[in-house]
């Protein structure tokens, strides 16, 4: 009896798709494929970071020494920072306020902003970076500043803190790894 219902009700199941008419079928198979479009937005903006305002041009610099602020309590923000610098060729060491050592080419402060809110389609509280500002000195003056910020329904709110520094970081120094390959491909003539 029990595999007589059990196939009555996987009949009516497969049956059930096929009682729907044309219509309708076409407005289920359009809602599947919006909920798609969507979905693939999601996906693209959390590797996408805007707005952001850069005022100077992208210094040329190897090293930087970054001052360590302790009022930015995002885990993942200096090591990102770094992460983002390292792409670019640049290496950087850290140092507390007031220790600047003295052999750094450059020097990079920064401060940045938590707030929280929900993500869509989830109703656990999450924190981001809504807003960074970072500023390279040389030789004690201002090179060139940088600030990111959270608009409105920014499709970015919730990305990494990776994504959005490597975006501000791209802005403000110069690609010590592409001026190494461009020299080298010079150097051997091609």
């Amino acid at each position: 009896m029990l595999n007589v219902i059990r196939s009555s009700l996987c009949a009516a199941a497969l049956a059930a798709p096929l009682a729907l008419n044309g219509c309708a079928w076409t407005l289920i198979t359009a809602a599947d494929a919006t909920g798609s479009v969507i979905q693939a937005g999601y996906a693209v903006a959390s590797n996408y970071a805007s707005p952001k305002f850069v005022t100077g041009r992208p210094v040329n610099l190897t090293d930087v020494c970054i001052e360590i602020n302790p009022m930015v309590t995002a885990a993942d923000f200096v090591p990102s920072l770094q992460y983002a610098l390292a792409q670019r060729g640049v290496r950087s060491d850290l140092y507390s306020p007031g220790t600047e050592p003295a052999n750094c080419a450059g020097r990079l402060v920064y401060n940045a902003s938590i707030e929280f809110g929900r993500p869509t389609f989830s109703d656990d509280s999450k924190a981001y970076l809504s807003t960074i500002n970072m500023t390279i000195f040389l030789d004690n003056r201002i090179a060139v500043t940088a600030r990111y910020e959270v608009h409105g329904l920014s499709t970015d709110r919730y990305s990494s803190a990776t994504v959005k520094l490597q975006g501000l970081i791209d802005s403000m120094v110069v690609d010590q790894t592409r001026l190494a390959s461009t020299f080298e491909q010079a150097s051997s003539g091609q």
